[in-house]
């Protein structure tokens, strides 16, 4: 059994030297006043001089990653590192739209304004066929949406509506639901199909994550229908949890049935949890039906998902494993894609979604969430490699956290330095920082190539990684790198308190004129007082009258689409 991996002093240093420094020095110019938040003020300098240095280490990173696309893939979706040649498959400048946001905020504003070039005179969508659905909702409409907003340059919005606009025919496809397909094309053609592999079934994590960017349009738009749709989503599964709290993976598009009895919290399902609480942060905490939900769901991911290894399993870890409701099989296998859960429980209790923060429930759901937190870093630690499988397995006989034998590939994913950085802004506890440097170093070690680009890696479980796998995914720039800065900044940069982070890390602010909730949020919709039974209604007249107010609101917030 291999030891732990502990990054040698050299690694720490070697990719300290490789930074550049900032040449405006520090505090970065456009940032806010730098906020003392916990310890004195000599321990929060000390640490932060650190972490300094650790940010410019991250920041050259990004920038040599970024020279490498630009140099040999500019335009296109990613670039193949070891051949530094393109890779197309949205047709869409992923990795260029993907990092709109971390140009801007890390200061690279001569290439920021280059990449707004590219987007304003060559981005066009003609030649996106048989693409996927969500990916373009999270990668592209959200990486124009979240430069919008940092930037207030109005072709990020023009770009993201046009392309939203673009893909408003696949709700219609099945209009009794309007679920989205989850292949779409934009050339005209309006193809609109569900996978085989699923058979043509909705998957959760796809239809259940669009709602801050289809909500985010509608209100910098003036477009209802954008708003609709979303909302729409959520409506087709409020109430239908199976067995309570918990959503299946699949769904029928046509008749609204789970057609799966698996529940997991990672791939198929993973991001609509997360849209749950960000939506009710979105509504400046205020929307009490998301809130429901997403407070019900903890419940039920503790009682269902969440479990305890023991003395004989990974030294007591606590893990999120895999769970058919029916046949009450559990699999002790946690895909790193589970990693952002840790840091949304932790931003679920710091916002008080839980009741008073700081109460029985917000501190119960804080300790899952920090043990979690040291599970997903241990799913790096316990590697030769420092860095983590896909997937983890939690066999019987070993304290450790082992990679599942058919899942040993690392793809550069972001999901463990995203929690540990909100864990880390939630709680100040630096031992989350230096989680962060460990990975950030194994990166640098074993996936950084000679040309500037990074590649994941196909076994962890050998101590040299098994070789590359030429893969270098836009999320690892865009939210992998994005995280560890954050990490290392001192917590005013993109505070979590005012803004919210699509599931590709792309930050939205919270305005003050998302509060719907506030008024309307648990009301029943029109549509549900029309099929309420007249002998025994559900809606007194008191509901029906506050429902109205609710329809003269959003005809006021959206008067583009103000019914005649």
């Amino acid at each position: 059994i291999s030891a732990r991996y502990v990054p040698p002093k050299a690694d720490v240093a070697a990719a300290a030297a490789a930074a550049a420094p900032a040449k405006a020095g520090w505090p970065l110019p456009w940032l806010p006043p730098r906020t003392l938040r916990r310890g004195t003020e000599a321990e929060v300098n000390a640490s932060d001089a650190l972490a300094r240095v650790r940010l410019e280490a991250v920041r050259g990173a990004f920038k040599r990653a970024w020279g490498a696309y630009r140099k040999h893939a500019w335009g296109m979706d990613e670039i193949k590192p070891i051949s530094n040649k393109s890779h197309d498959w949205l047709h869409l400048g992923a990795t260029m739209i993907d990092c709109l946001d971390n140009l801007w905020i890390f200061g690279l504003k001569a290439e920021f304004d280059e990449a707004k070039e590219w987007v304003a005179t060559k981005l066009s969508f003609s030649r996106a066929v048989g693409i996927s659905m969500f990916e373009t909702v999270i990668r592209i409409i959200g990486g124009l949406l979240s430069a919008f907003e940092l930037s207030r340059e109005a072709v990020f919005l023009r770009k993201a509506e046009e392309l939203a606009g673009l893909m408003m025919y696949s709700f219609k496809a099945n209009p009794e639901t309007g679920v989205p397909c989850t292949t779409i094309s934009l050339d005209g053609s309006r193809r609109c199909t569900f996978p085989t592999w699923t058979q043509r079934n909705a998957i959760l994590a796809e239809f259940g994550t669009i709602q801050l960017e289809f909500k985010y349009l509608a209100h910098h738009t003036g477009r209802k229908e954008f708003w609709e749709v979303a909302e729409r989503q959520i409506r087709n599964v409020r109430g239908r949890t199976q067995p309570a709290g918990l959503y299946p993976n699949f769904m029928s598009p046509k008749t609204l049935r789970w057609t799966t009895t698996k529940v997991s919290m990672g791939a198929l399902a993973d991001s609509f949890y997360e849209y749950l609480l960000k939506q009710w942060l979105m509504s400046s905490r205020t929307d009490s039906r998301v809130a429901q939900m997403y407070t019900e769901s903890v419940a039920a991911i503790t009682a269902h998902l969440v479990r305890e290894g023991g003395l004989a399993r990974c030294a007591n870890c606590t893990y999120i494993g895999r769970w058919n409701f029916r046949t009450k099989r559990y699999e002790d296998k946690m895909d790193h894609l589970v990693c952002f859960v840790p840091g949304m429980l932790a931003l679920g209790a710091h916002s008080g979604i839980h009741g008073v923060r700081g109460g029985a429930a917000a501190r119960a759901t804080m300790a899952l969430a920090e043990q979690l937190m040291e599970t997903c870093y241990r799913m790096y630690s316990d590697q030769p490699t420092g860095l983590a499988p896909e997937i983890a397995e939690l066999r019987e006989g070993t304290s450790r956290v082992a990679a599942d034998s058919g899942a040993r590939h690392n793809l550069l994913r972001p999901e463990t330095v995203e929690s540990l950085f909100v864990l880390w802004w939630v709680t100040g506890d630096e031992k989350y920082r230096d989680w962060g440097w460990h990975i950030f170093v194994a990166f640098e070690r074993l996936c950084r190539l000679q040309d500037g680009g990074y590649s994941g890696l196909k076994d962890v479980t050998d101590r040299h990684g098994g070789g590359h796998n030429g893969k270098m995914e836009s999320f690892f720039l865009a939210e992998t790198l994005k995280y560890l800065w954050l990490l290392f900044g001192d917590g005013t940069e993109v505070p979590l308190d005012e803004y919210v982070f699509n599931t590709e890390a792309h930050p939205l602010r919270i305005h003050e004129d998302y509060r719907f909730g506030s008024r309307f949020g648990s009301l029943p919709l029109a549509e549900d007082l029309a099929n309420d039974s007249p002998e025994r209604p559900l809606f007194d007249q008191s509901v029906r009258a506050r429902v109205a107010d609710r329809a003269e609101l959003l005809a006021r917030t959206f008067p583009a689409a103000a019914e005649t």
